[in-house]
Parts: C-alpha cells; sequence; structure tokens
C-alpha cells in the first residue's frame, strides 16, 4: 500500500472566497423568504436541518443504533477482553463488518446515479481515503478548528471540539497511516446521500519524560508509543455543488484507539 505522507499546509473543502459567496448567497435567499404566520415563523438553515435529519434517521436505524450503543460500551468491553488476552481490534474489526448493510448501499448508490452517473463507489472511498479523512483527521490532532469548521457539519464539529477538549495526552501525537475507507452503510436523507465508513489509522505518540536519579541528576528521555485509532464517520453529500470532493462534508464523527505498543 502506498506509504502516508503528512500534508505540510492543509486543505480546505471550500475556499474562503467561494464560501463567502455561498455565505452571502444563502443570506439574500433567506431575505426573500415570506413567513408563513400559520407556521412556527423559524427558518432552519441548511446545517441544521442536515443534523436533525440524520439524528432522525439515527434513532430509527437499528443498524446505526446498534454501531453507536456499541462505540458506548467499547471501553468497557476492551478491558474485559485485554484481560481475556483477545486482540481487540480483531474483535471491533469483524464485529463492524458484520453489520455491513450492501443493499442500503447499492440503493444509495442507485440514487447518486440519478444525479451523478459517474459516481464510482470504489473512487468514492479512495477519495475518502486519501483527500477528505487526512484533511479532517490531521486537522483535528493539529486542533485546527478553521480547517474543520470548514469540513464539518455542526454536529461533528460539537463532537471534535468535545474530543479534543477531552485530549490528555501531553506530547505529539502523529498521524502516520490511514488505512482503507470501509463503507458499512448507506442511505437517502431529505437533503441528500449519506455514508457511514470505518477507517483504521496508525499515530505515533511521543512525549519528553523526566526523571531524577537517587544522586538528584534530572535526566530527560523520549517515550515513544504507536496507537491503532479507529474512526467511524459519516459523510453526507451537498447536493447543490458540483465538485465531487467538496460536496462531501463531515456529519459524525466517533474514535476509539483499538491497540497500543510502545516504541
Amino acid at each position: 500500500s502506498e506509504t502516508y505522507k503528512s500534508p505540510e499546509q492543509l486543505k480546505k473543502r471550500i475556499e474562503d472566497e467561494e464560501l463567502e459567496a455561498m455565505n452571502a448567497k444563502a443570506a439574500k435567499d433567506a431575505s426573500k423568504i415570506k413567513i408563513d404566520e400559520t407556521t412556527t415563523g423559524v427558518t432552519e438553515h441548511k446545517g441544521f436541518k442536515w443534523d436533525t435529519t440524520w439524528k432522525n434517521f439515527k434513532e430509527q436505524n437499528p443498524l446505526v443504533q446498534k454501531l453507536m450503543q456499541f462505540r458506548e460500551n467499547l471501553e468497557e468491553s476492551d478491558n474485559l477482553l485485554a484481560r481475556a488476552g483477545y486482540k481487540v481490534f480483531d474483535t471491533f474489526h469483524s464485529i463492524v463488518t458484520g453489520m455491513m448493510q450492501p443493499s442500503e448501499i447499492s440503493t444509495t448508490i442507485a440514487e447518486i446515479h440519478k444525479m451523478d452517473p459517474n459516481f464510482d463507489i470504489t473512487v468514492f472511498a479512495a477519495t475518502l481515503r486519501f483527500d477528505i479523512v487526512p484533511n479532517v483527521l490531521e486537522a483535528y490532532l493539529r486542533n485546527d478548528i478553521e480547517i474543520l469548521e470548514n469540513w464539518c457539519q455542526e454536529r461533528a464539529m460539537g463532537q471534535l471540539k468535545h474530543m479534543i477538549a477531552a485530549r490528555t495526552f501531553p506530547g505529539k501525537v502523529q498521524l502516520i497511516d490511514i488505512g482503507d475507507c470501509e463503507i458499512l452503510t448507506g442511505c437517502m436523507l431529505e437533503l441528500g446521500p449519506v455514508f457511514m465508513f470505518n477507517v483504521q489509522t496508525q499515530q505515533h505518540y511521543s512525549q519528553v519524560v523526566k526523571t531524577t536519579s537517587e544522586g538528584g541528576e534530572a535526566t530527560e528521555s523520549v517515550q515513544d508509543s504507536i496507537k491503532q485509532v479507529t474512526y467511524m464517520i459519516a459523510v453526507c453529500r451537498d447536493q447543490t455543488m458540483l465538485d465531487p470532493t467538496a460536496a462531501w462534508t463531515v456529519l459524525e464523527i466517533v474514535e476509539h484507539v483499538t491497540n497500543e505498543h510502545y516504541t
């Protein structure tokens, strides 16, 4: 497989000039909307509608509910599996791949083909791995909120900010490998198609450890470890955008450290 190379400069999904033009158009369109007095009078913006529609879908979809519940129970499960001597990642991987829904994926692809006949799921998976995922995960590890806000919907942004705030490692974390993106399921929501996928990464954790000898001499050493970190991500496609990469934004993201070894 191709060796991962961390980009020096991260790419935005939408450049500032284009984003300003889109926001201006959205504000102009909103000003033209006549509020129906029989309704609440509240106009929902696109990001809010994506989050609301996705939330409703998750509550009604048994697979997504199972995946999310499985995620919530992983930490406790990992401790039990570790004590029992099992490989946590292998167990997680087999469970998740066992939940794949090829029929739902095919149905979603068929719907996308009605709007984009050139859409190819293999090319899309490669775009996730080599373009979308690197920019989002690198931005997350670098605490680059500007890039994250450019790629993510509000729900995912809230999750990432929480993950950043909860991070306790005092040293440096570097993304060193991204595996294949494994599409788990797909669906068509009101605003467009959604795919949920799983991706395994390897991350290098490095920190300076200070020690003091019995004689009072202070020394410093670097402690390195490699962690396998798995992400489950849902992406949605903005049907108003023609760019096949920029059209996809992150709707939800969850993270789990599945294995660790020291170097």
